[in-house]
């Protein structure tokens, strides 16, 4: 076999693991640092952007994007989306706070999951929920809105 041809893991970067929200933007939700089965972590730095008072506090909404983007990562599987939440907002987040998000599926291979997130900065624990995600067999939501406007003519 041609060794150049050969990648190595070490080149692998966890997006490339990724089966869903390849397009998301990773200045609003994080940055996904590690990936794997049932398990992942985001890191998230709060930007100016994000400033909810116009002061140092940044909206929470961010917080809560980043959280999901995480427990989604942790399921990675196509056709998946969150259908319910119970989140703990448990320090406020500043501008440049960078918090590390780690998912873990608690129930996982069932067409209900359940996953754990936790938020740190530094060592301290801000953020807490549990994501509860439905995965479905195909596309939830198809529009045909094409077809709809040729169907009327």
């Amino acid at each position: 076999m041609d060794e150049g041809l050969e990648i190595s893991p070490s080149l692998i970067k966890p997006k490339d693991k990724l089966l869903i929200c390849n397009a998301i933007n990773s200045d609003l939700c994080g940055e996904l640092k590690d990936i794997q089965e049932g398990s992942a972590q985001v890191v998230f730095t709060a930007s100016s952007i994000m400033l909810s008072d116009g002061e140092k506090s940044i909206h929470m909404g961010f917080v809560f994007n980043s959280a999901s983007y995480a427990a989604l990562c942790a399921i990675n599987k196509r056709n998946s989306i969150i259908i319910a939440s119970d989140i703990k907002f448990l320090a406020p987040v500043e501008l440049g706070h960078e918090i590390l998000f780690k998912a873990v599926a608690l129930q996982n291979g069932f067409k209900k999951c359940e996953v754990k997130v936790e938020g740190f900065l530094l060592d301290i624990k801000i953020f807490e929920g549990m994501f509860y995600i439905a995965i479905f067999d195909k596309k939830l939501f198809k529009l045909k809105l094409m077809e709809d406007k040729d169907e009327r003519k």
